[in-house]
Formats: structure tokens, C-alpha cells, sequence
């Protein structure tokens, strides 16, 4: 997202302008077009598989950071780190390649 019409001008990503918005949950986001040319920009739209975040729940502790039993014959013990996400309990998101979005760039600029 770019903040204000002056040069240079300021590239901030959406997790950063939802992060201080108290359970803000949305599933789409339009980009619109700059100057006199206002048509909207479909393609750019918020990840739903991870709701614009770029990493979603470990799919193997399912978000606890723990193993809940052994793998890979012993080498990762249940009740240690998860072997996948190592303990941070969110991995990225497959669907956007934590992204957040989908469709490309997001950009202002017109293809």
C-alpha cells in the first residue's frame, strides 16, 4: 500500500496497516488505480488461506510448537520443538508464499 500523493513516497504492507486493528478479519481487498485513471485491480486481492497475514497455523502441531509424538524414527521427540514451524507456531502460507495476497504484485501501478 502507498501512503500519501508526495515523493518519496511510503510502501507499507498490509499486515503493517491492519496489525493495531482489534479482530479486523476481511477476505478481499481491491487496489485501485492512481491519477485519472481509477479502475479497480481485481487481481490484487487479500490471501484467504491465510487472511492477509502470510503465515497460517502449523499444520502438524497445529499451533502448539510442540510434537505431540515422535517422528522421523525418534530424531524429534514428542514434547519438544515442532520439527516443521521449530516451535513459532504459524508457518507460511502455501497458497500466497506469504504474500498476504494473491494475483501478483499489489500494486497502484496499471498493468
Amino acid at each position: 500500500i502507498i501512503i500519501n500523493d508526495s515523493i518519496p513516497r511510503k510502501v507499507i504492507g498490509v499486515n503493517e496497516v491492519f496489525k493495531s486493528s482489534k479482530g479486523a478479519r476481511f477476505q478481499s481487498l481491491e487496489a485501485k488505480a492512481v491519477d485519472d485513471n481509477q479502475r479497480a485491480k481485481p487481481k490484487s486481492i487479500v490471501c484467504a488461506d491465510c487472511d492477509g497475514n502470510g503465515a497460517k497455523q502449523c499444520s502438524q502441531c497445529k499451533g502448539t510448537g510442540v510434537n505431540s509424538v515422535d517422528h522421523y524414527n525418534g530424531r524429534f521427540k514428542a514434547g519438544g520443538l515442532c520439527w516443521l514451524c521449530r516451535g513459532k507456531r504459524e508457518i507460511l502460507c502455501g497458497d500466497c508464499n506469504g504474500a498476504g495476497f494473491i494475483g501478483g504484485f499489489m500494486s497502484t501501478f496499471d498493468d
